[in-house]
């Protein structure tokens, strides 16, 4: 979704100055969906579908005052959901402003997992606070509740730290680094680094394929053994290639 603003910022830039001033009023709102193809579904550099591909889509509402609200979903494997259907859905809003340069993002993100009877506490609540500045942008999350089951770990936090670069109208490249600090500690210790270096290229009608390498590191041996190796012995937090291929419309 960022590739496809990047593009869009980039292709007004060639307009001339004339049908620039002849465009219409900003609606009142807009509604967009996306949806996309994966190799791998990785949340924050942890694979929730077994190192298999995933399905994802959504939808989203933004209003010109900088109010937004949307959902999105993605099959996930059974230990993800356990007892559940095999479905995350993400729903969340917020708003959005711009002091001068710096544009700001204030909202309030819900994970679900539908049909979990065995752990309905699974699901996390999390409040974020991001901002912006040219190509950077920075955003901090914090839970409400546990942290995706883990008892006592209200309050854990995420440091997402990212940059996109573009290098022409169809080419794009994404930096990512982010820090998850669990409030927990011994076996339920589940701190960890996350890096991602992607590649965004667009092709005709809104679709943009992907490439991204994804790294995981400063993981204790808790998180390895018991948060982030299934049962099967597929561990999740092994370092990776991603491929996608997006389409927003």
């Amino acid at each position: 979704m960022k590739k496809t603003l990047v593009a869009l910022s980039l292709a007004a830039m060639t307009l001339p100055a004339l049908a620039q001033d002849k465009k219409g009023p900003e609606p009142d709102y807009t509604i967009t969906g996306n949806f996309g193809l994966f190799s791998d579904y990785r949340f924050r550099g942890i694979s929730q579908t077994d190192k298999k591909m995933a399905a994802q889509g959504g939808f989203d509402f933004a209003h010109k005052s900088g109010v937004y609200l949307g959902t999105w979903t993605s099959n996930v494997a059974d230990w993800a959901n356990t007892s559940g259907n095999g479905q995350e859905i993400d729903v969340y809003g917020g708003v959005k402003y711009s002091v001068g340069p710096i544009g700001l993002d204030l909202g309030y993100l819900a994970y679900i997992y539908p049909g979990n009877d065995i752990n309905p506490k699974q699901g996390t609540r999390e409040w974020y606070l991001g901002a912006a500045y040219g190509p950077v942008s920075y955003k901090f999350s914090r839970t409400t509740g546990n942290w995706f089951g883990i008892a006592n770990s209200s309050g854990s936090i995420y440091h997402d730290l990212s940059a996109t670069f573009p290098i022409n109208e169809d080419l794009s490249v994404l930096l990512h680094v982010g820090k998850q600090d669990v409030k927990a500690s011994g076996n339920d210790d589940r701190d960890f680094t996350d890096s991602k270096l992607q590649i965004n290229y667009s092709l005709k009608d809104g679709f943009v394929l992907g490439l991204a390498y994804i790294n995981v590191s400063s993981l204790s041996t808790a998180a390895k053994t018991n948060g982030f190796t299934t049962t099967a012995g597929v561990k999740l937090y092994e370092s990776g290639a991603v491929i996608s291929l997006t389409k927003t419309f």
